[in-house]
């Protein structure tokens, strides 16, 4: 899915709409970190409880979540043997600077490819459609 740059020229946008699009989530991604942002400490089963896909299917939303960064695991040692990971959220502080830090980041190599656009550069982009379509 993608994100035209102008749907977020509003001032209706929603700090949701950015996260999504800025970390490429899925609508059942967003719902999981929203899930455990409001229920934190949580397990996969609790998440199952309130968001009913299977186990497997929010395991993997909740990697990936982790390997942004938004998401973290704590594993606990169960009182009859075993264990149980739960699943917690940062901050709303910490996700507002990273997203900041991220769309500043962003900002500033979309302005030096900008200030690098040439008309010479134009005419290679040309070129290369040109040798796409030929025959």
């Amino acid at each position: 899915m993608t994100f035209p740059l102008s749907s977020f020229d509003s001032k209706d946008i929603t700090c949701f709409e950015i996260i999504k699009a800025a970390y490429a989530l899925s609508e059942n991604e967003l719902e999981i970190m929203m899930c455990i942002k409001n229920i934190q400490p949580v397990d996969i089963k609790g998440i199952a409880k309130i968001i009913p896909k299977d186990r497997a299917t929010i395991s993997r939303s909740i990697q990936r979540l982790m390997g942004i960064g938004i998401v973290r695991k704590t594993k606990i040692n169960l009182e009859r043997g075993g264990f149980k990971y739960l699943y917690s959220s940062m901050s709303v502080e910490e996700l507002k600077l990273k997203l900041i830090e991220l769309i500043n980041r962003i900002s500033k190599n979309m302005e030096y490819a900008i200030s690098n656009l040439t008309e010479e550069k134009c005419k290679e982009a040309f070129k290369e459609v040109q040798t796409k379509y030929s025959p």
